[in-house]
């Protein structure tokens, strides 16, 4: 049997060679065998970190915020582009190295760039949290130059607010701030954020509902340096709806031009639909203050100001109407058949009651005394006789059909009642029965009675159309992004006075004395070629003035609050003017020529000045 011939080992056949290949092959797996065990144990937590970051965020897209406009079109209220600087929690490595660096450059304390940065933990980890809004140009160049390897940071273009006229109709406009803690938790449903801003006061807190818009939603990839790979929008945002109100931004500026006192307020409303056509309150502030980032030195001068220039108060200013309240007066006594056209008062100058003395404005008397002249002359004696007659509780009555005692539904945030006094409330209230005395201060529009100027221009608007009490609206029309009407204003009748037309005639006939009888109380008023009504009225605040006491002689703060109501009776749009000067005195030297030179320029003619034969006596009241 032949032998087979031996094989030979790989070894054998290649010789040297197959154990230095062998060798080569051992060490390059053991090469490879090393760097997965460096890979996997020794840096795998780092690399599952960075794959975790290198992934599709949401980012937030906001609106832009609805625009608000005056009457005729005028925008009020706008958004203009502003720079943020804003930071991503997930991102951000050293929040120490941000206070230190951005403070400084932003000109911001160390305190409150830390607390910015610690609260950017309230929001989710990849959504940006504003540290400072606005910046100006030569800022954002500042933190591009000095932050570019600074992780966590971004420098995003948001809109801010801007309000083209500055202070004209800051208070009816109100202002933009961030959400508070509190409102967050009240609107979490509404998709708000911390660090998101919505209305503070006016409209733009009224209907921030309607301004505010609907978000959108971008998303991005982003990789493990933070540099963004690709964006695709789900879901575009929704622009905020339009707000035109009923104001005319031309009347409102003429307004503030020639309200030269220290404090006051002023309404012009039109009679026949409730459409308020100006508001003032003076002293004001620039709402572009609070568009940007306020300071502490502008902050503090406006919240320590005596004066309180973030009150309201055309709606909120409480002030007893004084002698425009005998409207109301006359209308109950008419209405209740205490008195006729006719009927006849003695005025004296004082009335005595219970052993106190009451007296007239006009210390010699008017002697015989119809309501007509009454009116005319303001004569206190005559109403002290009828709020006689009528008791307090029937003239509360007919005072809350006017309007009076309660929020007139306006539409502006915090609007104050006013209050109109019965006996029930003053026992309720004080714990003491109600007193003739008191009465008679009621029956005048003194006392415990307190009114807001809106709430005195529907009084007054309610005579001049004949018996309508309208609620007032400041909002003429909603209109969405699209085109679409969400709200178009339509008048609204709260109540009608039961009052015939031919009585309320006889008031009305009275009012137009006021300002063009010889002696009527508002002649400062008188327009040549238009008939226009008024009532005076002179407000005490703390005391009365002494006989003998020059007016410039009393402490600012003790002086009487000058009010006059005026309207237009015979041209085809009918308004309706209050005026407040506080402490301003009588409001027929004082406030009857602002409304003669307000309702001028509303119907485009020509200041006549004053009467030649007007004279100080008589003519305050």
């Amino acid at each position: 049997m032949p032998t087979l011939p031996r094989i030979r080992s790989v070894a054998e056949y290649y010789g040297p060679r197959s154990r230095w290949a062998a060798a080569v092959v051992l060490l390059v797996m053991a090469v490879l065998l090393g760097k997965l065990w460096h890979l996997q144990l020794v840096l795998g937590e780092s690399y599952e970190e960075m794959s975790q970051k290198n992934r599709v965020r949401v980012v937030r897209l906001l609106p832009s915020r609805g625009r608000i406009l005056d009457t005729t079109g005028r925008v009020l209220a706008d958004n203009a582009p502003a720079f943020t600087l804003a930071t991503v929690r997930a991102d951000l490595e050293d929040p120490r190295q941000v206070v230190d660096v951005c403070g400084p450059l932003l000109g911001l304390a160390p305190e409150k760039m830390r607390k910015a940065v610690e609260q950017s933990s309230s929001v989710p980890r990849f959504l940006s949290y504003p540290l400072k809004r606005n910046l100006t140009l030569e800022e954002v160049s500042l933190v591009k130059s000095r932050t570019g390897g600074m992780k966590g940071l971004v420098l995003e273009v948001k809109s801010r607010r801007f309000y083209p006229l500055g202070q004209t109709l800051c208070h009816v406009i109100g202002i933009l701030g961030e959400i508070s803690a509190p409102e967050l938790s009240r609107s979490s449903h509404m998709g708000y954020k911390s660090g998101d801003l919505l209305g503070k006061t006016g409209i733009e807190k009224q209907y921030e509902a309607y301004l505010k818009g609907v978000e959108g939603w971008e998303q991005i990839e982003i990789d493990a340096k933070g540099r963004q790979l690709s964006g695709k929008i789900a879901k575009q945002p929704e622009s905020g709806a339009d707000l035109m109100l009923t104001v005319d931004a031309a009347l409102q500026q003429y307004i503030e031009s020639i309200f030269i006192h220290r404090a006051g307020a002023v309404v012009v409303v039109d009679a026949d639909n409730g459409h308020v056509l100006a508001m003032l309150s003076k002293p004001g502030f620039d709402l572009n203050l609070f568009s940007q980032a306020i300071s502490r030195r502008e902050w503090d001068e406006l919240s320590r100001d005596p004066l309180h220039p973030f009150e309201n108060r055309a709606i909120r200013g409480l002030y007893s109407p004084a002698s425009t309240f005998k409207m109301v007066t006359a209308a109950a006594a008419l209405a209740e058949h205490e008195v006729t056209e006719g009927h006849e008062f003695v005025c004296k100058g004082e009335l005595e009651l219970g052993g106190q003395v009451f007296r007239c404005w006009n210390r010699y008397g008017h002697g015989r005394v119809s309501l007509r002249k009454a009116i005319v002359e303001s004569c206190d004696i005559y109403f002290y006789h009828l709020g006689l007659r009528l008791g307090v509780d029937r003239i509360a009555r007919y005072a809350s059909l006017f309007g009076l005692g309660r929020p007139t539904g306006l539409g502006l945030p915090q609007e104050l009642p006013g209050l109109v006094p019965t006996s029930a409330w003053k026992l309720r209230t004080l714990g003491e029965s109600w007193k003739d005395g008191e009465t008679l201060n009621l029956a005048i529009g003194q006392g415990y009675l307190v009114a807001t100027p809106i709430q005195i221009a529907m009084m007054t608007a309610a005579v001049a159309n004949g018996g309508r009490l309208l609620k007032p609206s400041i909002v003429k029309r909603i209109q969405a992004g699209d085109g679409r009407i969400l709200f178009d204003h339509a008048p609204v009748v709260q109540c009608t006075i039961p009052l015939s037309p031919e009585k309320m005639d006889l008031i009305k006939d009275a009012l137009v004395g006021v300002v063009y009888d010889g002696k009527g109380t508002g002649r400062r008023c008188r327009i040549t070629g238009i008939k226009v009504g008024g009532k005076t009225g002179t407000s005490q605040v703390i005391r009365h003035r002494q006989r003998t006491e020059e007016y410039t002689q009393v402490p600012y703060h003790e002086r009487a609050h000058a009010i006059f109501v005026a309207y237009v009776d015979n041209l085809p749009k009918r308004i309706v003017v209050v005026v407040v000067v506080e402490h301003g005195g009588g409001g027929g030297k004082t406030a009857a020529p602002l409304a003669r030179k307000i309702i001028c320029k509303y119907y485009g003619l020509a200041d006549p000045g004053e009467p030649e034969e007007v004279q100080e006596s008589g003519s305050e009241h």
